[in-house]
């Protein structure tokens, strides 16, 4: 399996929200980002999950957001070189 997609996902800083915290509303938006389903601390730190298919079956993962991109071309151009199969925009 691997461990890296491409998402369009709402940045956050905190579990707040930009309704309570300065730099979550600084950051509120939604961006293309490579996230890695598979971090080596699964399940001993809180972090927001997502679902995605996995062999035809929805299963929702915890993730780790590895880098942002500046946009949909540049996220796809990494996904080109560095063989991202799974890439959702």
């Amino acid at each position: 399996m691997t461990h890296h997609i491409i998402r369009r996902i709402r940045l956050a800083h905190c579990a707040r929200g930009p309704e309570r915290c300065e730099q979550c509303r600084e950051m509120d938006r939604e961006a293309p980002c490579l996230l890695d389903i598979a971090p080596a601390d699964a399940g001993l730190v809180a972090r927001r999950v997502l679902p995605i298919t996995l062999g035809g079956e929805t299963v929702w993962r915890e993730f780790d957001v590895v880098r942002v991109f500046a946009d949909e071309d540049a996220a796809r151009a990494y996904a080109a070189r560095n063989a991202v199969a799974d890439v959702e925009l």
